[in-house]
């Protein structure tokens, strides 16, 4: 069913995969994709590299999914280094293979640049990509939004007009950045909502398999940490036990509080979203074949 359709009417399980950057990583991939597909997820998504780095192996990949798994696949699109009619190219490709879902995002800089620099011929602004999408093709859109603001952003209101614009510019959906804190995408969504944004608001939740990674979300995202998820994660072997129930902790509660839906970052594994999946299942969420 398709992924708007289905946004509409319940909340929706989705995941998230990122194509490796070696070949030694593909067959983990294809393993861990196969599990996925086992969970029956409304969607999966598929990321894009810096400067376009991947994207040849996002279009070959969100192709196969569909067609060899069954599942509807989404893929990732960003401004960096790209023209419009380069762009449009990937799009015509998307749509070739049978793809009709787009993540349309700005994109961060290229490591070892220090900003986001357009490209002469490009955009400046997911925004921008949002409504080259939509006014030249049929594609459902979804783009992102940041629970606790995005890092260039001076204010949280300011971020918000930013997706208000998304949203006017014809987003279909909206993903959040990974957080940790429910509370600031409850706040979030209800600041939203008050200022007209009415899309779908998609919570992005990652299970911490390591407690070492936090400083890299950190750094990456800007997401907050707060004082009680690595108290509760501890240290030793069984970090992974606690993040998974850390997580599921996190995703009941965002569904007991209306979520659209929940998209779970994989990081190309899967025992921790199966795990977590499980857990929701046992609760009544995401009943098989709904």
């Amino acid at each position: 069913m398709p992924l708007l359709e289905n946004l509409r009417r319940r909340p929706t399980l989705s995941y998230e995969f990122f194509p490796p950057k070696n070949p030694s990583g593909w067959g983990s991939l294809y393993a861990t994709l196969a599990e996925a597909a086992r969970q029956e997820p409304d969607f999966v998504s598929v990321t894009y590299g810096a400067g376009g780095s991947t994207r040849s192996k996002t279009v070959d990949l969100v192709g196969r999914i569909q067609s060899e798994l069954g599942i509807e696949a989404m893929a990732h699109l960003t401004c960096v280094g790209h023209s419009r009619e380069e762009l449009r190219g990937i799009l015509e490709q998307l749509w070739n293979a049978g793809i009709r879902d787009v993540l349309a995002l700005r994109g961060d800089a290229p490591k070892g640049d220090a900003s986001f620099r357009p490209h002469p011929e490009g955009f400046a602004h997911g925004s921008d990509l949002v409504k080259f999408i939509k006014d030249n093709f049929d594609f459902t859109v979804g783009c992102a939004f940041y629970p606790e603001k995005h890092v260039e952003a001076r204010t949280l209101e300011e971020d918000m007009t930013t997706l208000k614009i998304k949203q006017d510019n014809g987003a279909d959906f909206a993903v959040s950045q990974l957080f940790f804190d429910n509370a600031n995408f409850f706040r979030f969504r209800d600041k939203a909502a008050a200022m007209g944004i009415t899309l779908p608001l998609v919570a992005g939740v990652l299970p911490v398999l390591d407690i070492n990674q936090l400083p890299r979300f950190r750094e990456l995202s800007g997401c907050v940490i707060p004082d009680s998820l690595p108290a509760f994660l501890g240290e030793g072997p069984d970090v992974w036990e606690r993040g998974v129930e850390f997580a599921t902790a996190q995703c009941i509660e965002l569904l007991e509080n209306g979520v659209a839906g929940l998209h779970l970052y994989c990081l190309n594994k899967h025992p921790s979203v199966v795990k977590i999946t499980e857990n929701l299942r046992a609760r009544g969420f995401f009943p098989r074949g709904a």
